[in-house]
């Protein structure tokens, strides 16, 4: 199996890092967690803290309630120090990509750096949902270019909020609305429960500390472990909670700038993140044009390094009674009546899937089909297709299989 070698700035020494950190298997039945560290190469910090505690929890290993997993994503882009090589890991999530990295379907001409790291981490990921009954829980480690708080960002799935909510950290939804195939996005849609926990900013000791309290949270927050059983579960926590200065609010977002191929973008100075802002006020220089925010709020993850294509985002508070009645709702199943509000329709007879005609449903269409759950959106013209989670409050009660796989094994029932 490949490896590197990676400094820990931790602990003053030099590692050796494979693909697989760790897996930890036992007999008993139970949870599945899977951690990723470095699927951006500049991001070592979860990579270090996996290093640090699987070492333990090996130790540990017969007090384990199902399987733990530590995996690296970016071994190349991690061993130079960059985001990527060529094109972002965690940007080519696409269904049609992981079955074609499943069966190793490319053409030599094809196979880049990042094509080649997925085919590898898709292999292990795949061939443990394969042999392991669910649930699963994915825990992807990153850090920020700028100093923040510790925060979760997540699909808005009610078994998402249900496991975010125990950690004592800012929680963010809605990402998905965004971003373009990520990882977590994708094994949400096979049921599983997951989530990014961004611990600080790069290359920060603090950072390796909040990714190894957020390991062992995980642990007893899936069931793996329980709290007796973590050496200084207590010490954990209070570091998470004060390292987030007691916020445990939960946010949305509601504006990203996207920075194509080529653009020549530059964050202001002296934004940090979680920063209140107001409307009007000055934010970036894109193609040397000024950027304003278009609302109040907080700005979110400002970019202050070379690669990425997102600026910034902006994102607001929700409170949790509109939290509550979001829970609700889609508990009763209310969603199915969306269909009758004034310029929705469903798509194809399916209610997980909803176009709306903006020129007729304007400002409450998004509101409502957001409390409702449904986060993902295509544009086409004045039409928004708008689409929910299969897996909301839970997964699929078996091992989950690729879209693809759920599509063959339909055409074969036809």
């Amino acid at each position: 199996m490949r490896s590197i070698r990676l400094f820990d700035f931790v602990e003053g020494e030099a590692i050796q890092v494979s693909r697989e950190i760790a897996s930890i298997r036992t007999k008993a039945d139970g949870p599945n967690v899977i951690f990723i560290g470095g699927m951006h190469g500049n991001e070592p910090t979860g990579v270090l803290a996996l290093a640090h505690v699987m070492r333990h929890v090996k130790r540990l290993q017969p007090l384990l309630k199902g399987n733990v997993y530590a995996l690296v994503g970016n071994l190349t882009a991690l061993e130079r120090g960059e985001r990527f090589i060529e094109k972002d890991l965690n940007r080519i999530w696409h269904a049609e990509h992981v079955e074609r990295a499943r069966k190793r379907d490319y053409h030599p001409t094809e196979i880049i750096n990042e094509v080649e790291e997925q085919i590898e981490l898709w292999g292990i990921i795949d061939e443990l949902m394969q042999e392991n009954p669910g649930p699963f829980f994915f825990v992807d480690l990153h850090t920020t270019s700028v100093k923040s708080v510790p925060f979760i960002t997540m699909s808005d799935t009610i078994m998402n909020r249900q496991f975010s909510n125990k950690v004592p950290v800012p929680v963010v939804i809605g990402i998905e609305e965004y971003l373009s195939e990520p990882l977590l996005s994708y094994v949400n849609e096979l049921g599983c429960v997951s989530m990014a926990f961004e611990g600080g900013q790069h290359g920060e000791a603090e950072s390796v500390q909040n990714h190894e309290a957020m390991i062992w949270l995980s642990l007893v927050y899936s069931g793996v472990m329980k709290k007796m059983e973590i050496p200084h579960f207590k010490k954990h926590y209070e570091q998470l909670l004060n390292a987030a200065k007691g916020d445990r609010k939960v946010y949305e977002i509601r504006y990203r700038q996207h920075i194509a191929a080529g653009d020549i973008f530059q964050m202001l100075p002296g934004f940090v993140n979680f920063q209140s802002i107001k409307r009007d006020q000055p934010l970036a220089k894109h193609n040397g044009q000024t950027l304003r925010a278009t609302e109040d709020g907080m700005i979110f993850m400002p970019l202050y390094q070379a690669q990425g294509n997102d600026g910034y985002f902006t994102i607001r508070h929700i409170k949790r009674i509109w939290l509550y009645v979001s829970y609700l709702f889609r508990g009763l199943g209310l969603y199915r009546m969306l269909r009758f509000l004034p310029g929705v329709r469903c798509y194809m007879q399916s209610d997980e899937m909803m176009v709306v005609d903006k020129s007729i449903a304007r400002w409450y269409s998004t509101e409502i089909l957001h409390l409702m759950g449904y986060r993902r959106k295509k544009k086409y013209g004045d039409l928004t297709l708008f689409i929910r989670r299969k897996y909301d409050f839970r997964g699929p009660g078996k091992r989950p299989t690729s879209n693809l796989q759920n599509a063959e094994a339909g055409k074969s029932k036809e």
